[in-house]
């Protein structure tokens, strides 16, 4: 397992729908299930094998810092994955750009030109939840980040089991 620490905050926007809960107010495992789930999702619609990743293996999550109402009040489940190559980053930009607008996220900046020698793209997105994903599909390794949203609950402390 590959756990990339990030140093950045996150962005909480909220449920957005009256009666949802506020942010940092979600459990700590409704927001590393929907964490989890939006990994497999990406993983599913990518186009290529992610070896490293199995949606079951649940064990051994670790939470980094955020902020809700200060700096780090918060936590939030992050992790990075390597998969196989994509024969047209392009096009796979594509189509995971249409599946993340078909379920509301927002499409954050497109990377198009990442220098010299990559043959990469990528593509970032957000959930009405706060919840940000980056997809880089390459023609060498491709990369799924994904950063759930900022919790509060004091159980987000703890090593997944």
């Amino acid at each position: 397992m590959v756990l990339v620490a990030s140093g950045c905050a996150a962005n909480q926007t909220g449920g957005g729908q009256s009666g949802e809960p506020g942010p940092g107010e979600r459990s700590a495992q409704e927001v590393f299930t929907d964490f989890m789930d939006a990994m497999e999702d990406t993983v599913q619609q990518s186009g290529t094998s992610w070896p490293e990743w199995d949606r079951q293996d649940t064990a051994e999550y670790v939470t980094e810092p955020c902020g809700i109402h200060e700096r780090a009040d918060g936590r939030l489940y992050q992790r990075q994955i390597e998969g196989g190559p994509v024969q047209n980053p392009q096009a796979s930009v594509d189509a995971m750009k249409a599946h993340w607008e078909s379920k509301g996220y927002k499409i954050g900046n497109t990377f198009d030109n990442m220098g010299g020698n990559t043959t990469g793209i990528e593509i970032g997105a957000s959930t009405p939840r706060g919840m940000v994903l980056i997809f880089t599909p390459s023609k060498g390794t491709s990369f799924i980040n994904v950063h759930s949203e900022c919790t509060l609950d004091p159980a987000a402390r703890k090593k997944t089991a």
